[in-house]
Formats: structure tokens, sequence, C-alpha cells
């Protein structure tokens, strides 16, 4: 697999290294505190909002939008790296990934719409049976 745009790191490796800050941050928050076992449902939420988008876009989408979401992983662990960010990691991702899923599932409904709206041809004709 080829390394994205300007990047280091090719797809496999950005969803290893997200499973990867998946695992340290259950193995942190899984510890003896219960407050942060109670974080934990948090951010596991948060981790499988963030994977199932993924997922969604590498199973479903064009190739274009693949390398989107790619490029907002990527982006996020090199922000994360230079303290660029506000809110927790899997936060910001899960926004920006949810804002591409979410763009794109718009447009294909609007696609489908004129489609369907081109395909239907207004009748004249009642609601009655023909029989």
């Amino acid at each position: 697999m080829k390394p994205l745009g300007g990047g280091s790191m090719d797809k496999k490796a950005l969803l290893l290294k997200l499973c990867e800050e998946l695992t340290k941050t259950v193995d942190y928050l899984y510890g003896e505190d219960a407050g942060l076992k109670a974080h934990l449902g948090e951010v596991l939420n948060r981790y499988a909002s963030v994977l199932s988008n993924i997922g969604w876009a590498i199973t479903w989408a064009s190739e274009e939008v693949q390398n989107k979401v790619f490029e907002v992983i990527e982006d996020a662990f090199r922000r994360h790296e230079q303290h660029r960010l506000k809110c927790r990691p899997e936060e910001w991702l899960s926004w920006k990934v949810s804002e591409i899923v979410d763009e794109v599932m718009r447009d294909r409904e609007e696609k489908t719409g004129t489609q369907q709206a081109q395909t239907q041809t207004p009748t004249s004709e009642t609601d009655e049976l023909p029989f």
C-alpha cells in the first residue's frame, strides 16, 4: 500500500496506529479507579463511532472519500503530536470523519431522490385497482 498524499504512513499503518491508540486508552482507563472506568464507556463509544464510519468509508465510499478519511486520521495524529488539539483525538476524529460520511450520505440521498423523481412519471389515473 502506498503512502498517502504528503504523509509518511499508508492506510494499513494508520488503521493499526488508531487501534493501538484505542488499546492504550483502554489500558489506561481500565485501571483501578472507578471514575476512570466510568469514563471508559464514553471513550469506547466515541471510538466505535469513528471505526464504524471508517469501516463504512472503506467498504462503500469512493476512493476519493476513502483518501479524505485517511488524511483526516493522519492529520489527527499530527495535530495530537504537535499538541494542537483542544479535545481528545478520538473526539476530533469522530467529528471530522462524521462530517465526511454525512456529506457523502447527503449527496447519495440527493442523487437517489433526483433519479427517482426523473423515473416516476406523473399519471392522471386515480388510486383505483386495475380490476
